[in-house]
């Protein structure tokens, strides 16, 4: 029923990641980097707004999702889930590390306007 599979996605797409599981990645990741919660959650919002985090998450799981709960059997979806997954992990990983790069070259600019980066 397409109303299902629609509403399962919207739920998942516009409230559980966005207002939950990627914030809690961020918090995660500040635990093991030791930074703070607060510092974790303005990555966060800063990988939304510059890095378009939502966006490319929507663009990738919308689809994916559609298929998972209308077209995939039941006993293949925890292998299709995991394959996407796979993917996600790689583009959420050159998010996190694009916004690790803009604030490291914002925090690390000489008077002169040359950056501390020795490669640029």
């Amino acid at each position: 029923d397409a109303v299902t599979v629609l509403s399962k996605v919207a739920c998942d797409s516009f409230l559980v990641t966005p207002l939950l599981c990627l914030p809690v990645a961020y918090v995660v990741k500040s635990v093991i980097f030791d930074y703070s919660i607060q510092e974790a959650l303005s990555r966060y919002v800063d990988d939304v707004i510059n890095n378009k985090l939502l966006i490319r998450y929507w663009s990738l799981w919308g689809p994916m999702q559609c298929l998972t709960f209308g077209v995939v059997p039941e006993h293949l979806r925890i292998a299709f889930i995991a394959a996407i997954s796979f993917i996600w992990v790689i583009i959420f990983s050159s998010i996190t590390a694009q916004g690790e790069r803009d604030r490291y070259d914002k925090q690390c600019q000489l008077e002169d306007g040359v950056s501390c980066r020795i490669d640029g």
